[in-house]
């Protein structure tokens, strides 16, 4: 593998990607701060697991972010919630095949929530999506399904009335990808850009590219295989913030240690064939 590389790119943010050698290992991770800033994490959880591990409304903790993928023939969840406020929602953990989801997705906009991270892998019938809902305001429109030529087409129109990306996420098989995608109005027009399917070789060189030129990175999708990313990138400032690709469990929790150590949470996780990336920022 690759060894660390670490890149300052402007005075206000430090950057890292990092792919590095170290065995896997499985771990959940709880804390709280003096501030009553609570949150809990997890990652390499099983099927079996993963129900006890859903925050319920009545623990004052939210989801913020998820991702569900294959680790050998196994499904892995990873998942951090915490106590920040935001709307009412509700965690869909296990619809299987695009039908099901399809079922989700109808009955939750129907009551007046709106799909803001989905996450899937498999494919076919034996496909997982899990997908967190919010009831907020705005417009929305979400796809799944869709190969990268549609949804490069999606991501033109959503441009022309005004969406940006939120959340992307790629299963199905190496061969075969499928995507599933999410968008949101964009107010503020907030530049942005997709990269899609970029080999893990030259992923780095992309990166780079890409914060030399003002933005960063808000979704990185590990696609089938774990050897290509696909990766929302926007134009806009949140202060520090670091992403890292390439990773194994016990990398991930080595990252995560050291990101909360600094006042720096999830905001973004993926995970495809062992190899995890995530996006860590402020709260």
């Amino acid at each position: 593998m690759r060894t660390s590389r670490k890149i300052t790119a402007a005075v206000t943010m430090v950057l890292a990607a990092v792919s590095v050698a170290s065995p896997s290992a499985s771990a959940d991770a709880r804390a709280e701060t003096a501030a009553a800033y609570k949150y809990r994490a997890h990652h390499d959880v099983s099927v079996q697991r993963v129900w006890d591990r859903v925050p319920t409304k009545a623990s004052g903790l939210r989801p913020v972010v998820l991702t569900v993928g294959r680790q050998s023939v196994q499904e892995r969840w990873a998942m951090f919630s915490d106590n920040r406020p935001g709307p009412d929602w509700h965690l869909t953990v296990t619809a299987r095949g695009e039908a099901a989801y399809q079922g989700a997705f109808d009955k939750f906009t129907a009551m007046g929530y709106q799909p803001t991270m989905v996450t899937a892998t498999g494919s076919g019938p034996d496909a997982t999506f899990t997908a967190i809902w919010e009831k907020k305001a705005g417009r929305g429109t979400a796809r799944h399904g869709i190969d990268a030529g549609q949804f490069s087409a999606a991501n033109l129109n959503a441009r022309r009335d005004g969406y940006i990306p939120v959340s992307v996420n790629v299963y199905g098989t190496s061969s075969s990808p499928r995507m599933v995608a999410v968008w949101a109005e964009n107010p503020s027009r907030v530049s942005w850009s997709v990269t899609t399917s970029v080999p893990a070789s030259e992923y780095q060189r992309v990166f780079d590219a890409r914060v030399s030129a003002g933005y960063r990175p808000s979704a990185i999708a590990v696609e089938p295989g774990g050897l290509s990313y696909t990766t929302i990138w926007r134009n806009d400032k949140i202060g520090r913030w670091y992403a890292f690709h390439g990773m194994s469990a016990a990398q991930y929790q080595a990252r995560f240690d050291e990101m909360t150590a600094k006042g720096l949470y999830p905001a973004w996780i993926d995970m495809e064939n062992g190899v995890y990336a995530a996006i860590f920022g402020a709260r």
